[in-house]
């Protein structure tokens, strides 16, 4: 069972369109899909043709306790299940924002049901709210639509951050692939944007590629699928060849024991992670020439669970020596290549921002 979270802070980009057309297609691939409208606009409902009237308890009633999310799921097609939204779930954030553990709330409500699925998909609302932080915390995966416009790089730091957040400081795993979306193949703007993308991305990007197409907004406008509306577009072939490309390549993280083990330093949107293993370690300290060596200053903090201790600096360009002091012993970063000798006996390890 995989939860997936279509996600961007930017609107225009696709993702509900994404959401809907994604889910009903891996449900005619006779997967067991249910699709969360997280998203106070409800489009995602409306595009599946349940009028805002005609919905009643929806995904706000379950994530304020009202009722169980069994609750409200409903069967608009085969295999595709749906658990609606209406506006209400706009006043979502301001009743969790007081509670605790209310950045869990919906993997909580999803956790009993989980196994009734192949798939949950999570269409969220264009912010980094409370909302979206759920669906997050929820999923094991996100998918993130970017399409080919000049603006469709903005804001994305500040996912990336968001999802690098969550691994670092809650422990939680999620994958994450950049889909293009809303492609016109015949421009070479759009070409250009795409090499950008995949600059940013590299290997985390999907080879489908989602064209522009009237026929996804007329289906949207007609209460359906593209799967149920018109099976010829190339909006079908395209979200047919992304649920193919899904259920064929499971995603997971580049290195599954990544946010286990500890590594080299590496540059993230916060500033540069040094990492060490000590699981035994009472306390460790990180000094360098950044830091004129002077102990005492930087308490690397430690991750419990797998015995890894962390610490991320915001470090200006340049190159710089270091050393771990784990319980008053000075040792370099034994997964770290790039070392020096010390005019003091040893080695230092090196790290170039």
């Amino acid at each position: 069972m995989r939860v997936i979270s279509i996600v961007n802070q930017k609107g225009g980009c696709g993702k509900t369109t994404t959401a809907v057309n994604l889910s009903d297609c891996l449900a005619l691939h006779h997967k067991r899909v249910l699709l969360i409208d997280l998203d106070p606009q409800s489009n995602a409902t409306l595009a599946l043709g349940i009028e805002d009237a005609d919905v009643g308890e929806n995904i706000y009633d379950a994530l304020c306790g009202k009722t169980a999310i069994q609750n409200i799921i409903r069967e608009p097609f085969i295999n595709l299940y749906l658990a609606p939204s209406r506006i209400t779930l706009s006043a979502a954030e301001q009743f969790l924002s007081g509670n605790e553990g209310r950045e869990k709330v919906l993997a909580a409500l999803i956790e009993p049901i989980k196994n009734n699925y192949d798939f949950i998909i999570i269409d969220c609302p264009p912010s980094m709210g409370l909302l979206t932080f759920n669906a997050l915390m929820a999923s094991t995966e996100a998918i993130i639509p970017i399409e080919p416009s000049s603006f469709s790089m903005q804001g994305l730091g500040r996912l990336l951050g968001t999802i690098e957040l969550m691994q670092e400081q809650c422990e939680h795993k999620i994958s994450y692939r950049a889909l293009t979306t809303i492609f016109d193949r015949r421009t070479k703007f759009s070409w250009e944007i795409i090499e950008e993308i995949k600059r940013h991305f590299g290997e985390r990007m999907f080879s489908t590629k989602i064209h522009a197409s009237v026929r996804l907004k007329e289906a949207a406008r007609a209460g359906k699928p593209i799967c149920r509306f018109d099976t010829s577009s190339l909006g079908f072939f395209d979200y047919d060849a992304l649920a193919k490309e899904i259920v064929d390549n499971e995603l997971v993280p580049e290195n599954p024991t990544e946010q286990s083990q500890a590594h080299s330093p590496r540059l993230t949107s916060r500033g540069v992670e040094f990492t060490c293993f000590a699981p035994h370690a009472n306390h460790v300290e990180l000094v360098g020439d950044f830091n004129e060596w002077k102990p005492n200053q930087i308490q690397m903090e430690t991750r419990k669970k797998n015995g890894v201790w962390h610490k991320t600096l915001l470090l200006p360009q340049g190159k710089y020596q270091y050393r771990f002091i784990i319980d008053g012993e000075w040792i370099h970063d034994q997964n770290n290549e790039a070392i020096e000798h010390s005019p003091y006996g040893g080695v230092n390890s090196v790290v170039n921002v």
